[in-house]
């Protein structure tokens, strides 16, 4: 069932039907990066363990709770319930990662180790998408770095599917700056400059079903991403060190965001500062159901 009413959000809680999930994540980043980038905490050590977003390249891999990497959540599937967010904070000890933005999303598809040079990789749909995914209505496409990039800016025409099943629309990622390092994120966009951290899609679109192919319109030197197809949870923004972000999930907007049976929950950090290795972000997140 759904919860639908504030009587509803008192109910689940007085029922006992919700967890704090709480942790720390290091965030990923092969050497010293610079403000404004995106990097991600999901394949570096930290709650739910060291996740991996290398394999073999350009085969598609499902993602779910169960997923090294992944935030650990004592009650991942409640169906018939619907799951949903209260409450998140994200704050870090790190002068060099803030001020910054925190953002938890829900990995649910990777296409890993695609190179940015050379011949394109073969993209590869075989393995099924999870039911969680809903036919990519809202879904994102991000590229991270895994083996750090050369001194280029490698800029990728990607062909996808759309959530209403269109074949055949294209999206572009850059890398912000020649050398990317690994854990940092392509910007969305064919200018090389800092920006977020999703494809843009093409005029009319606002989701992804699948990843079909890309080419390589202005190669790099060396180095590889994996796609992320990920469908984002919530954000907080995080103003200094020692000083928690915070945000009330329930009375602020978005409201009860929804959690997914299975979701894979990781974060995203836009880093304020010239960040380096071992940085460590930690994290609360509150979840309910009923």
């Amino acid at each position: 069932m759904a919860i639908s009413s504030y009587n509803g959000v008192t109910a689940a809680f007085g029922a006992g039907n919700s967890n704090l999930l709480v942790g720390q994540r290091i965030i990923n980043t092969g050497a010293t990066s610079v403000a404004g980038r995106w990097h991600e905490c999901f394949a570096n050590a930290g709650a739910g363990g060291t996740g991996v977003l290398t394999g073999t390249a350009g085969v598609g891999v499902a993602l779910n709770s169960a997923t090294v990497g992944s935030l650990p959540q004592p009650n991942a599937i409640v169906s018939p319930s619907k799951k949903h967010g209260s409450a998140i904070a994200a704050f870090t000890s790190s002068t060099v990662a803030v001020p910054g933005m925190a953002q938890l999303t829900d990995m649910l598809y990777m296409y890993p180790s695609c190179v940015v040079t050379g011949a394109a990789t073969t993209i590869n749909n075989a393995t099924g998408k999870p039911t969680r995914f809903n036919s990519g209505v809202g879904v994102q496409v991000s590229a991270f770095v895994v083996v750090a990039l050369g001194a280029a800016t490698p800029l990728l025409t990607v062909s996808y599917t759309n959530s209403a099943g269109q074949t055949g629309r294209t999206g572009t990622l850059i890398a912000s700056a020649a050398s990317l390092p690994v854990g940092t994120a392509m910007t969305g966009g064919t200018v090389a400059t800092l920006g977020g951290p999703y494809m843009v899609l093409q005029a009319g679109d606002s989701g992804v079903q699948q990843i079909n192919s890309y080419t390589i319109t202005s190669g790099g030197t060396t180095g590889s991403v994996t796609f992320v197809l990920h469908r984002p949870v919530a954000h907080v923004p995080m103003v200094a060190a020692n000083t928690p972000g915070e945000r009330d999930l329930i009375n602020q907007l978005p409201t009860m965001p929804p959690v997914e049976d299975g979701a894979c929950l990781a974060f995203l950090l836009k880093v304020g500062g010239a960040l380096t290795i071992n940085q460590v972000l930690e994290y609360n997140f509150t979840t309910f159901w009923g």
